[in-house]
């Protein structure tokens, strides 16, 4: 198997653990072994002894895979190695505070690219390539500890998702002196382009669905939000920094975010103003 296909399995395993399981590498390992068997993968396959170990059905390099991945999630912050102060070394795991809270998450979390991704695309069928394009560079920089470079793409994907939603409002305007008067006043920097888009919701918001109505406000402060604050802030040289757990939830959010967005979208297209 694929090295993403694999880390769901170990994700949804330390998912289900009891709270204070001490876990170790072989152990952790063959339980996402037994999850896949349970699931009809390997079945096919001889079982083998595999050095001191034991018996497997996982071939070899998958078994390395899960070694790799469990590696990955101590860098990550969701496994810290040892048992306590006295244990301290591997093979003893233990998840991490920071671990238990983002595998309680209810939707698929940034150290699950491949998941998020795919709950990316079935909230969002039509999302923008270019939107997946600068998620998936910023979940992999959210992966390797770089909170900054996460952060300037997660905003890049925001903007883009704005600027689609601004070109759909602009098309939706029948009376072409309003529509020109509009393009022009959406012109420019981002910041103008907010401004103007925040001015016109006023025209256009009593005739919105209550779906989308509710909370408009703080949906499209949110994803305005991460436009200002994550690509213009930290994508110039001002030495803000960003921690891990505002990387997390500026992820966390935008999915949320970019769905409301395209349901503006969607009504746009469906509606002339």
């Amino acid at each position: 198997m694929d090295y993403e296909e694999l880390r769901p399995f170990v994700l949804d395993f330390l998912k289900q653990a009891p709270e204070n399981l001490v876990l170790e590498v072989l152990g952790l390992t063959r339980a996402v072994e037994q999850k896949l068997l349970q699931q009809g993968f390997y079945q096919d396959r001889p079982v083998t002894i595999t050095g001191t170990t034991g018996t497997h059905r996982m071939p070899d390099q998958d078994l390395e895979k899960v070694r790799e991945i469990i590696s990955e999630l101590v860098i990550q912050g969701i496994l810290i190695w040892g048992w306590n102060l006295e244990n301290p070394a591997p093979p003893f795991l233990r998840i991490t505070q920071y671990g238990r809270e983002s595998l309680r998450a209810g939707q698929p979390i940034p150290h699950d690219p491949d998941g998020y991704l795919s709950y990316l695309k079935k909230e969002i069928p039509t999302v923008d390539e270019t939107i997946l394009v600068y998620v998936s560079e910023a979940l992999q920089a959210y992966l390797r500890g770089l909170t900054l470079s996460s952060t300037v793409m997660l905003g890049g994907a925001a903007e883009k998702a704005f600027l689609l939603l601004i070109d759909s409002y602009a098309n939706a305007i029948t009376d072409v002196r309003k529509q020109e008067r509009f393009r022009k006043e959406a012109s420019g920097p981002i910041k103008r382009k907010i401004d103007a888009f925040r001015r016109e919701v006023a025209t256009f918001r009593s005739r919105l669905p209550r779906s989308l109505e509710d909370d408009l406000d703080i949906q499209l402060d949110g994803i305005l939000n991460l436009i200002r604050n994550c690509r213009n802030d930290v994508g110039h040289p001002t030495g803000r920094r960003i921690d891990r757990q505002l990387a997390y939830a500026n992820l966390r959010l935008f999915v949320g975010y970019c769905k409301r967005a395209y349901d503006l979208m969607t009504f746009f297209q469906s509606n002339t103003l």
